[in-house]
């Protein structure tokens, strides 16, 4: 798979792509609103293979973000089968390196991840999980078109769930 937006390029994660994703997400400020928290390389390289497999079982998965001007990787995002409320669902998930924030790059990538999400997948619905306190990424569902559903438990931690339809 292989998106390219006004700036960024998203594409299926290779293995080659380790160490620049365990350095983002090894940064506190990063996992700072994440379930898991910081992840070691070792984690992040069992994320990675966790993408790979999503892109042959279900056709889709995280991608790996670049800047389309010289094609550093500066996160990931892209939409994953997660278990809300004990159903299976596709959520739509980003994590991007903090010194690239506050350039709407978040909101670039998200937004071909949900036209690819809704066009070449049909899929339905999807749904995005946020901490409350987390203002930036609230902002981003928002710009995106979700609505806030209703307050959920992720992996223990109070959550809001937003969605949009086809």
């Amino acid at each position: 798979m292989w998106i390219e937006t006004q700036r960024l390029v998203l594409r299926d994660f290779q293995r080659k792509d380790l160490p620049a994703l365990a350095r983002i997400l090894a940064n506190p400020e990063v996992m700072k609103f994440s379930p898991t928290g910081i992840l070691s390389a070792a984690q992040t390289q069992a994320k990675i293979e966790q993408f790979m497999i999503s892109y042959q079982a279900v056709g889709f998965g995280k991608w790996a973000v670049m800047l389309r001007s010289n094609h550093t990787l500066i996160g990931y995002c892209g939409i994953a089968i997660e278990t809300i409320d004990g159903q299976e669902q596709p959520e739509l998930g980003y994590r991007l390196d903090p010194t690239i924030w506050g350039q709407g790059l978040a909101t670039e990538a998200a937004g071909a991840a949900l036209d690819d999400g809704f066009h070449r997948c049909q899929l339905p619905y999807l749904l995005g999980l946020v901490e409350r306190a987390n203002t930036a990424s609230v902002r981003v569902l928002q710009k995106l078109g979700m609505s806030y559903v209703k307050e959920t438990l992720f992996y223990g931690l109070q959550m809001d769930l937003y969605r949009l339809n086809r």
